[in-house]
Protein backbone atom coordinates (compact mmCIF):
# COMPACT_ATOMS: atom_id res chain seq x y z
CA UNK A 1 0.00 0.00 0.00
CA UNK A 2 0.89 3.17 -1.07
CA UNK A 3 1.23 6.28 1.11
CA UNK A 4 3.03 8.83 -0.99
CA UNK A 5 6.17 9.88 -1.62
CA UNK A 6 8.03 13.66 -1.97
CA UNK A 7 9.21 14.67 -5.28
CA UNK A 8 10.36 18.12 -4.58
CA UNK A 9 8.40 19.46 -7.44
CA UNK A 10 5.34 18.56 -9.76
CA UNK A 11 7.05 17.28 -13.28
CA UNK A 12 6.60 19.23 -16.75
CA UNK A 13 3.31 17.63 -18.26
CA UNK A 14 3.91 15.06 -20.39
CA UNK A 15 4.34 16.14 -24.33
CA UNK A 16 0.63 15.48 -26.27
CA UNK A 17 3.11 15.37 -29.54
CA UNK A 18 2.75 16.93 -32.60
CA UNK A 19 0.17 20.07 -32.67
CA UNK A 20 -2.50 20.05 -36.24
CA UNK A 21 -3.79 23.36 -37.43
CA UNK A 22 -7.28 20.97 -37.67
CA UNK A 23 -8.53 24.28 -38.07
CA UNK A 24 -6.79 25.54 -41.55
CA UNK A 25 -6.96 22.26 -42.58
CA UNK A 26 -10.96 22.31 -42.71
CA UNK A 27 -11.49 25.48 -43.95
CA UNK A 28 -9.54 24.47 -46.84
CA UNK A 29 -11.88 21.93 -47.29
CA UNK A 30 -14.54 24.20 -46.93
CA UNK A 31 -13.63 26.15 -49.92
CA UNK A 32 -12.82 22.87 -52.39
CA UNK A 33 -15.84 20.79 -51.35
CA UNK A 34 -15.22 18.60 -54.23
CA UNK A 35 -11.71 17.46 -53.08
CA UNK A 36 -10.03 15.78 -50.45
CA UNK A 37 -7.56 17.89 -47.98
CA UNK A 38 -4.48 16.04 -46.27
CA UNK A 39 -4.97 17.47 -43.06
CA UNK A 40 -2.37 15.76 -40.80
CA UNK A 41 -0.30 12.47 -41.17
CA UNK A 42 0.55 9.50 -38.71
CA UNK A 43 -2.29 10.98 -36.20
CA UNK A 44 -2.95 8.68 -33.31
CA UNK A 45 -6.39 6.87 -33.37
CA UNK A 46 -7.43 8.55 -30.00
CA UNK A 47 -6.58 12.04 -31.80
CA UNK A 48 -8.76 10.90 -34.70
CA UNK A 49 -11.48 9.86 -32.68
CA UNK A 50 -11.53 13.22 -30.78
CA UNK A 51 -11.46 15.46 -34.23
CA UNK A 52 -14.36 13.71 -35.35
CA UNK A 53 -16.30 14.89 -32.84
CA UNK A 54 -15.57 18.30 -33.33
CA UNK A 55 -18.74 20.27 -33.59
CA UNK A 56 -17.63 23.56 -33.58
CA UNK A 57 -16.91 26.42 -36.57
CA UNK A 58 -15.12 25.48 -39.13
CA UNK A 59 -16.11 22.15 -38.15
CA UNK A 60 -19.59 22.30 -38.70
CA UNK A 61 -21.63 25.21 -40.50
CA UNK A 62 -25.13 25.80 -41.57
CA UNK A 63 -23.59 25.44 -45.26
CA UNK A 64 -22.47 22.11 -44.52
CA UNK A 65 -19.93 19.83 -42.25
CA UNK A 66 -16.45 18.61 -42.51
CA UNK A 67 -16.08 14.72 -42.85
CA UNK A 68 -13.06 13.40 -41.26
CA UNK A 69 -10.99 9.92 -43.33
CA UNK A 70 -8.27 7.90 -42.43
CA UNK A 71 -6.09 6.05 -44.83
CA UNK A 72 -3.04 4.56 -44.31
CA UNK A 73 -3.78 3.15 -40.68
CA UNK A 74 -1.01 0.55 -38.86
CA UNK A 75 -0.73 -0.40 -35.91
CA UNK A 76 2.76 -0.01 -34.63
CA UNK A 77 5.12 -1.32 -32.19
CA UNK A 78 4.15 0.76 -29.15
CA UNK A 79 0.60 -0.81 -30.07
CA UNK A 80 -1.18 2.40 -30.79
CA UNK A 81 -2.98 2.62 -34.29
CA UNK A 82 -1.70 5.62 -35.92
CA UNK A 83 -2.91 6.90 -39.68
CA UNK A 84 -3.16 10.19 -42.19
CA UNK A 85 -6.35 12.11 -41.93
CA UNK A 86 -8.34 13.60 -44.72
CA UNK A 87 -11.18 16.30 -44.22
CA UNK A 88 -13.70 16.66 -47.23
CA UNK A 89 -16.59 19.42 -47.09
CA UNK A 90 -19.87 18.07 -47.17
CA UNK A 91 -22.57 20.77 -48.00
CA UNK A 92 -25.94 20.66 -46.18
CA UNK A 93 -28.74 19.50 -48.80
CA UNK A 94 -30.71 22.08 -49.99
CA UNK A 95 -34.55 22.06 -48.98
CA UNK A 96 -36.29 20.08 -51.44
CA UNK A 97 -33.72 18.25 -52.92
Amino acid sequence: MTHGKLVGKLPPRASRGEDYDWDAAANLAAKHPDEAVLAATHVPESRVKSVRGYTRHPFVQDTGHIVVAVRNSTVEADGIRYGDVYFTWEPTPKEGT
